[in-house]
């Protein structure tokens, strides 16, 4: 039974300012596909309400532009809608490519932008259509060159699990993985909503 259904997407605000943000720039056909092609994702990875422990990965591959950011953008708002409360973005090997894609989920998801310092935010993006902090997204990285995970930023963050979702955008290093994977396990993993 698909649990992707119109009801449950009667209320989603972070795919809301998206669309809206994109038919600023994009046209309307092109806004059109964007969001079923969304759905068809969404709803091929588990429902994050469903009960009990599972799994679900995926991966966005495309050619050189052509749209794989605004997709995982537009996927990422979706299951932020939908009730999925981490978010990692696995964003190149080097510091300026995971900067760059941090910067565009600034602007597509999060609403404002990232840095070193925490509660220093200028809206920028969706921020400028809804600014809402009740839905405001939480981050644990940050658009500097060197704003990869980091265990000590996330501890000055005060990161635990609650009704937003939060953005980990980080670089393809085994070094922050595991770094990423033991401060998910001993902040979130046994952690209940």
């Amino acid at each position: 039974v698909p649990w992707l259904t119109p009801d449950r997407k009667v209320e989603w605000r972070y795919w809301q300012r998206y669309r809206e943000w994109q038919e600023g720039k994009l046209a309307w056909a092109a806004v059109d596909g964007l969001d079923k092609s969304t759905d068809l994702i969404l709803g091929n990875l588990e429902d994050p309400k469903r009960d009990g422990p599972w799994d679900r990965r995926g991966l966005v591959v495309g050619h050189v532009q052509s749209g794989k950011t605004g997709n995982y953008t537009g996927l990422i708002c979706k299951a932020a809608d939908a009730g999925y409360k981490i978010i990692i973005v696995l964003a190149g090997l080097h510091n300026n490519l995971r900067s760059q894609t941090q910067m565009r989920l600034d602007e597509g998801f999060l609403g404002f932008e990232t840095g070193p310092v925490v509660g220093a935010t200028k809206l920028i993006g969706v921020g400028n259509i809804d600014s809402s902090l009740g839905i405001r997204p939480h981050y644990a990285t940050n658009r500097s060159n060197n704003g990869d995970f980091n265990a000590a930023f996330a501890r000055s963050l005060g990161v635990s699990p609650e009704e937003r979702p939060w953005l980990f955008v980080v670089k393809k290093n085994k070094s922050v993985l595991t770094r990423l994977l033991k401060w998910l396990r001993d902040h979130v993993a046994n952690s209940q909503d």
